[in-house]
Formats: structure tokens, C-alpha cells, sequence
């Protein structure tokens, strides 16, 4: 079983997409902490006077790239990915596995979909977290035991469909199926400084709250 717990392992690279970017303070808990952005969040992140160290798109959000010599740009014509799938693109095999990602959901709806089905198709490569408002998100695959706080609230998302049981959760799940159009499990309470899921089948995404710049790291 897979704990995850979230004392002293931070990420290994951050991502900045062009959805909900959160204000500077949330990037000044990151220093230390490799940044690379799509080219649609250069012009957001340039007015916070944050440099990451690589902008990666087709350079068309791009108002200006002159006198920013922290940043390398990234230049890949491709139309049949988004500015997402090519930052991870671009990371590959350059050892990063714990992957913050930031601005991921906002925007036009179809973006955040899109996003979605992007980190499905290279979740087996790396450990995604997603940050959006104060709150982390990733996708748990195995039975695991999560390191929380006294009354947190956890939500789990079936993709598409789990059948799990649950422990120290308010409402408890037993060898129950949580499917997309047919039942959810978002907004449960825990009862403990622990949870843990026992996963049958299936997968799902577990929301807790953040814990920046810490990354749920697996013992």
C-alpha cells in the first residue's frame, strides 16, 4: 500500500499552464523549485516579474520574448498538441518524476478537458500534483494511506469508474463504485489524521488541501 505523506520531499519541476495563474506569493513558496510555463502564461507571469527557466508553445500568446535573458523559449510547431502535452514533451527523460501544475484548469472549458486527457496519457511517466485554489489533486491507482488533517475535506472522482472501500472518512465506502454519470464521492469529511483507500479496481482522483511546496511523496 502507497502512503503518502508530505513532510521535507518537495516537487522536482513546476508547471505553470495558461488557466487560473495564482498570485505571486504563491510562487515565492516555489524558490528552489525548477519552473517551466506554457507560452500562454509568459505574459501573465512576466508582469509578476517571475523568469522561469523555459517557455514552451508555438510562441503565439507571446507578446514580447526581448531583454529576458532567464528564459529560454521553447519554440515546437505542432497543431495536434496542446501547449501542455508539449511541456511534458519537453521534460521527458530529463528526470524529473514529482510534477507540480499550476493555471491547469480556468479558461474555456475545453482546455481543462483537454488538459485532463493530456495527464492521463502520461500520468504512467510521472507523479502529477495539480495546485487550483488552495487545493491539490492527483490520480491514485493503488491502495494508499494519506497523511491529512482533523475534519479535511477529501473529495474522490472515479476515472472513469473505482470500486474502493474507505477508512476514516465521515461517509465510508464499502467495495462500493463511484462512476462518472452515475455516482461521485466529492466533499467527504475525515475523521482522522489519516485516510486510506483500498482500491479494487478502477482509479480515481483524491482532492485534499495543499500542502505547498510540499508534494505528496510515497513511502
Amino acid at each position: 500500500m502507497n502512503e503518502y505523506i508530505f513532510k521535507n520531499k518537495k516537487f522536482d519541476l513546476a508547471i505553470c499552464l495558461n488557466g487560473d495563474i495564482p498570485n505571486k506569493e504563491i510562487f515565492n513558496l516555489l524558490k528552489g523549485i525548477p519552473l517551466i510555463a506554457a507560452d500562454g502564461a509568459y505574459n501573465v507571469l512576466s508582469s509578476l516579474d517571475i523568469h522561469p527557466m523555459a517557455i514552451v508553445g508555438d510562441m503565439d500568446s507571446v507578446d514580447c520574448v526581448h531583454d529576458d535573458s532567464q528564459t529560454q523559449f521553447i519554440k515546437i510547431d505542432d497543431q495536434n498538441t496542446n501547449d501542455f502535452e508539449k511541456c511534458i514533451q519537453y521534460i521527458e527523460n530529463k528526470g524529473y518524476k514529482d510534477v507540480l501544475i499550476i493555471g491547469f484548469a480556468g479558461g474555456l472549458l475545453e482546455h481543462t478537458l483537454n488538459n485532463t486527457s493530456v495527464l492521463m496519457k502520461y500520468n504512467p511517466k510521472f507523479d502529477f500534483t495539480i495546485f487550483h485554489q488552495e487545493r491539490y489533486s492527483f490520480l491514485v491507482e493503488k491502495s494508499s494511506t494519506f497523511e491529512v488533517n482533523d475534519n479535511e475535506i477529501v473529495s474522490l472522482v472515479p476515472y472513469p469508474k473505482v470500486k474502493l472501500t474507505t477508512k476514516n472518512l465521515k461517509w465510508e465506502l464499502n467495495q462500493e463504485y463511484l462512476e462518472l454519470g452515475s455516482r461521485e464521492g466529492a466533499r467527504n469529511i475525515t475523521i482522522s489524521k489519516n485516510f486510506s483507500l483500498d482500491i479494487h479496481s478502477g482509479k480515481c482522483f483524491v482532492f485534499i488541501d495543499s500542502r505547498l511546496p510540499h508534494c505528496p511523496m510515497k513511502k
